[in-house]
Order: C-alpha cells, then sequence, then structure tokens
C-alpha cells in the first residue's frame, strides 16, 4: 500500500493573540475587513478555547463575527445534538466526544491553539474572501502547526464569516487521492435531517446494519478513531462496550502523550512517534492506508452461540491502473435497547495481516484501562503489523 504520510511541522514564529482581548460589544464593534475580522475572531478563539457548538458567553461573543446563514446552522446543531440525547440510551458518551471538539479550528481539546498567524487572503469567483490562519499548539506541548480558512462573506453592510474549512495539509503519494477539505457547516449537519438526528434511524437487521456502516467506511475512509463529523457518522452504529472502549483509548492516548511531555522535558525536546495501535488504523477495515480503500461486499451474516451475529465482508483496495488487492474482516453485532449494533470487528488473517486481530485488542493494545503502561504481549495483546 502507498502509505499516507503525515508531517509534523515545525513549531513556526506565530503572531501571539493576545491573552485577553476585548470582546465586541455589538456586531458594529466587529472589524469591517475580512483580514482584520479574522485576526479579531481567532483572538478570541485562542483565548477561550471553545469547545463543541457555542453557548452562554463564548456565544455572545462569537456571534457577532458570524453569518445569518452559519448562526441559522449553528440553531439546528443545537436542536438536532438535543434530540440525538433523546434518543441515545448512553448520551454521556456522545457528550464527552463531541465536546472536545473545536468548531473552529477542526482539532480536538488536545490541539487547542496558543497562537496563530494569518497567512494570505484570496479572493473567490462567488464574490467570498478566504482568510488563511495557521494554528499552533499552545505551549507546552508538543510543537504543531495546522490550517484553517475562514470563508467571509459581505451581509447587510459589514463582513462576517460563513463557514471554515478544516484544510487537509498531509502529503500524499497520488495527489489525487487527496480528499476535499471538510468544513465546519458539515461537521453541523453531520448525522442531521434539520434539527432532527437520523443517526439512529439505522437499518433494524445486522446484515442491513454492517452494509450501511461499510458505506460509510467506503465514502469517508476514517483513519484513527472518529472524531468532529466522522464521529458523528459512526457513533450510533457501536455498542455501548465499543464506544466505552474509544473512551478507554482516548484517555489511554491521553496519557501517553503527557508522559511524552515530561520525556521530552527530560529528553531536550525529542519527539517519540506515538506507539498507540489505533492512531493510523482504519479500525473498521484494519488497514493502513484508507485512502486505497474502495469497495466493500457483505458475504455472509450468521448468528453465533453467543446470541450475537457475524458478518463477513471483502475490502478491496488499491485504484486502476494498479491491480487490485482484498483483504477481509468480520463485524461481530449485538442487539442493544432493540436495535442492532457493531461490538467489535475481527481483522481476519490473509494476504493483508499476518494473524487475526479484533479492533478491541487495538484500542487496549498498550494500556491499562484509561493509563498508558506499555507493549506487554501476555496481558494487552500487541499492536497488528501488516504484510
Amino acid at each position: 500500500m502507498n502509505l499516507l504520510r503525515y508531517t509534523l511541522l515545525p513549531l513556526l514564529a506565530t503572531a501571539l493573540a493576545p491573552s485577553q482581548p476585548a470582546p465586541p460589544n455589538n456586531p458594529s464593534s466587529v472589524p469591517n475587513q475580512p483580514e482584520a475580522l479574522v485576526r479579531s475572531f481567532y483572538e478570541q478563539v485562542v483565548a477561550r478555547h471553545p469547545h463543541d457548538i457555542p453557548a452562554g458567553a463564548d456565544m455572545k461573543i462569537l456571534g457577532p463575527y458570524l453569518s445569518t446563514a452559519l448562526l441559522h446552522r449553528i440553531d439546528l446543531a443545537k436542536a438536532c445534538s438535543i434530540d440525538w440525547d433523546r434518543h441515545d440510551p448512553e448520551p454521556h458518551l456522545k457528550a464527552e466526544n463531541a465536546s472536545s471538539y473545536g468548531l473552529f479550528t477542526g482539532e480536538g481539546e488536545q490541539a487547542e491553539p496558543g497562537a496563530f498567524r494569518i497567512e494570505r487572503i484570496q479572493s473567490e469567483n462567488d464574490g467570498s474572501t478566504r482568510v488563511y490562519v495557521n494554528l499552533t499548539l499552545k505551549p507546552p506541548k508538543r510543537p504543531y502547526t495546522w490550517p484553517v480558512a475562514a470563508v467571509v462573506l459581505r451581509e447587510d453592510g459589514r463582513y462576517v464569516i460563513d463557514d471554515v474549512i478544516y484544510i487537509n495539509d498531509n502529503t500524499y503519494d497520488k495527489p489525487e487521492e487527496k480528499p476535499a477539505d471538510r468544513r465546519l457547516s458539515e461537521y453541523l449537519s453531520a448525522g442531521c435531517n434539520g434539527p432532527h438526528w437520523i443517526g439512529y434511524s439505522l437499518p433494524n437487521q445486522p446484515e442491513a446494519l454492517v452494509r450501511s456502516l461499510y458505506q460509510q467506511v467506503v465514502t469517508r475512509r476514517p483513519v484513527g478513531i472518529p472524531w468532529g463529523a466522522d464521529w458523528k457518522i459512526f457513533a450510533p452504529y457501536l455498542s455501548k462496550t465499543l464506544l466505552h472502549r474509544i473512551d478507554l483509548a482516548i484517555a489511554c492516548g491521553d496519557d501517553w502523550d503527557r508522559q511524552d511531555q515530561r520525556r521530552m522535558l527530560m529528553k531536550d525536546q525529542v519527539i517519540e512517534k506515538s506507539p498507540l495501535a489505533w492512531l493510523e488504523l482504519g479500525l473498521f477495515s484494519g488497514g493502513d492506508d484508507e485512502d486505497e480503500l474502495r469497495a466493500f461486499q457483505v458475504e455472509k451474516t450468521e448468528p453465533e452461540k453467543d446470541g450475537s451475529f457475524r458478518a463477513d465482508v471483502t475490502l478491496t483496495w488499491g485504484w486502476p491502473p494498479e491491480k487490485p488487492w482484498i483483504s477481509h474482516v468480520a463485524a461481530i453485532v449485538v442487539r442493544e435497547n432493540g436495535r442492532p449494533v457493531v461490538d467489535d470487528v475481527i481483522y481476519l488473517k490473509d494476504n493483508d495481516m499476518d494473524v487475526e486481530y479484533r479492533l478491541s485488542k487495538a484500542l487496549s493494545a498498550g494500556c491499562d484501562g484509561p493509563h498508558w503502561v506499555g507493549y506487554d504481549s501476555q496481558r494487552n495483546g500487541q499492536k497488528p503489523e501488516h504484510k
């Protein structure tokens, strides 16, 4: 497989945002030029670190910067989130993951920016303006910079932010395989039909559920634990047990990061590559290069003695003119609260996997619950290896 190469950008000299920027009192006090507007806005983002849908004081401060359309999308997303909680048997699991997401940064709570820099401004054919921003982690975390672009347009005689583009700046072996950049507007509407949550309107038969899941996998090709819009799409397919394993895996990753920060201080800023088994793994495919995943076929679904169902899935990888290759997984489906959900995925031993392995093992490898303890083949299993 052609491996997706992730580039850790060096810590750049950035223009630090003021620690206590004065919030706008009303829309008329917001700067009325695209660059000044976005600069003022990200001063507030860096100072306040808003997560998930803004509310309370955050919304009062950030709202005047936003377009009427974006504010309407936020209102619909709030209503959809309430509807999700109404249907969700474990709403705290959703809340823990959704609340860590930064709408205006496209990153989770572990990537709170401590600085930003306006890179460039670009006029678009539709009359909007894109203001490109580089965000940098706040110290003392590892040096990492990532880009976003605020989409600015004119509304009622003033400039407002209508969307935020989460720019994918990873390097691909084949540029044509690079996916389209995702957007704040996509995140807000993911899993929703206006104010209604449709994530739980999923098929009520195991095979149909698995087919629906892998349609999303092939379309979105998530790597690692789903987040952002992917989290809202995939979470409803998963059992409470699997969601809890994901929670523990995230906590264990945070613990590894804390330990690594201490190691960096002791080793004069030497950055170690994360050993987490799930970090660059396609959780539902077992692959390490989801950009090559292009098709699936549910071969058969059979009941197991414990009451679960096993759905065997064939995955096809590679794009013409290359010769495609095949791998196999088995989704384990259980019934929970009257509906089928995926409880685990088995990565079958075949031409891509050296040994049979499970998603549940990948999530817990190297961990003792929420604590990183390192790999121990007798207690935690080993990180999956690909041929």
